[in-house]
């Protein structure tokens, strides 16, 4: 039997299609916990309120009433990202499949593939800051072996730029060969690279995510390490230090790690609360953090977090417990941040879509023959970007003592 032709892995492609966004978000965790909302255009725009109006007071039987005023707002904005992943079959191995049911086969093989790592890559960038950074290089700045405070994202074969710690400076590109699984004494990541590294890179150079000649530098999602933040500069076009109420509540100790305490815990939920000024989350807070930041949490504080989860818990199996903030879940997530541990509310968090998870098509067709390559090539494609409405009602822990037992 003569093998299948481009034409007949397209039909069997299409087949699968529909599961495909379906399964990214409903795996992807924070794509499943942050909500979906569809608009047009190359940017959204909204009001955010900064100021509550003065115009309010006592006054005296006939006296006069409060001059008015109107509460002040500001104009938010983001403008779209755009995420982009491809797949590929060889010619060759299109025309050694046999049958329809083998045509089904491979191309799942290649759709399993791709979901795998779209779901680990839009897992580990809604937890990063929108850089486009991935890591940041320790020691071992020469050779072919570099040191990393963070290797889940450094893929075998990825290629990564090596900018300066400020972004400004590209030293050149990378390629990861492999990453050792053990940590160092120090809890860094053992990297080993095709190639020698750049010449001048240094401790604290910053691994961005490249693609060939496109990297992401400033192109990626806002993740919640951007979304809950109270850095004093422009975040979806409002300066932060001009409305301070604008910003998130962190608790950080300038760098020197400190373990996480119940104390430590309960004074995050008093300052969101304090700090929204009693607008307490509608939907309760979500937890995230990883598993050497949350293992603590369920096994060394349980008594003081009357962790009691209910038997009879639908959807993804989490811890909870109740405070003056109502419900509390604490899920742990291998992808979330070391160090940190973030306390949000996601009714103030959306996913803007200007166009859902996708494969482009031409003539009806989904893998387009290369004219210069004897492959054929699927592109996915993706127009969104995160955003939040109120950060008051959110907050995060930043240096988090941690042992972590495995780099992967």
């Amino acid at each position: 039997m003569a093998g299948l032709g481009i034409d007949s892995a397209n039909l069997a492609f299409i087949n699968y299609l529909h599961v495909i966004g379906q399964t990214l978000n409903q795996k992807a965790l924070l794509r499943n916990l942050i909500s979906e909302e569809r608009w047009a255009g190359a940017s959204r725009e909204w009001r955010v309120h900064s100021a509550r109006s003065p115009a309010i007071g006592f006054t005296v039987d006939g006296g006069a009433f409060p001059v008015a005023d109107k509460q002040d707002y500001q104009t938010a904005k983001v403008a779209r990202r755009f995420l982009a992943a491809q797949i590929q079959l060889s010619d060759g191995a299109i025309s050694a499949i046999k049958g329809e049911n083998a045509a089904i086969s491979a191309v799942e093989s290649e759709i399993q593939g791709a979901m795998t790592g779209a779901l680990k890559y839009f897992n580990g960038v809604n937890y990063r800051d929108g850089s486009g950074v991935m890591a940041v290089v320790q020691t071992g700045t020469s050779g072919t072996t570099l040191l990393a405070d963070d290797a889940r994202m450094l893929w075998d074969k990825a290629s990564f730029d090596v900018y300066d710690t400020t972004l400004a400076t590209n030293r050149g590109q990378i390629k990861v060969l492999r990453t050792a699984s053990a940590p160092t004494a120090a809890g860094y990541a053992t990297v080993t690279l095709e190639a020698s590294v750049p010449g001048g890179t240094t401790a604290g150079d910053k691994l961005v995510w490249a693609n060939g000649a496109q990297n992401s530098l400033n192109l990626a999602v806002s993740g919640l390490d951007k979304l809950v933040d109270d850095a004093a500069s422009s975040f979806q076009n409002i300066n932060v230090a001009n409305f301070p109420r604008y910003s998130s509540f962190v608790l950080d100790n300038g760098g020197t790690l400190r373990d996480l305490t119940p104390f430590l815990f309960r004074a995050m939920l008093a300052g969101i609360k304090q700090k929204s000024g009693n607008e307490r989350p509608s939907d309760g807070l979500k937890v995230l953090g990883n598993s050497w930041s949350l293992i603590n949490v369920e096994e060394l504080y349980e008594g003081e977090f009357r962790i009691s989860p209910s038997d009879k818990v639908a959807g993804m199996a989490v811890s909870s417990f109740q405070s003056a903030l109502g419900k509390i879940d604490v899920i742990v997530d291998t992808d979330a941040l070391y160090n940190k541990m973030f306390f949000v509310d996601f009714s103030q968090i959306k996913r803007g879509v200007v166009q859902p998870l996708s494969w482009r098509r031409q003539g009806g067709e989904i893998f387009l023959r290369s004219d210069n390559a004897g492959v054929n090539t699927a592109t996915m494609l993706e127009i969104s970007e995160n955003y939040i409405m109120n950060r008051y009602t959110s907050g995060k822990i930043e240096d988090l003592n941690e042992d972590k037992s495995t780099m992967y």
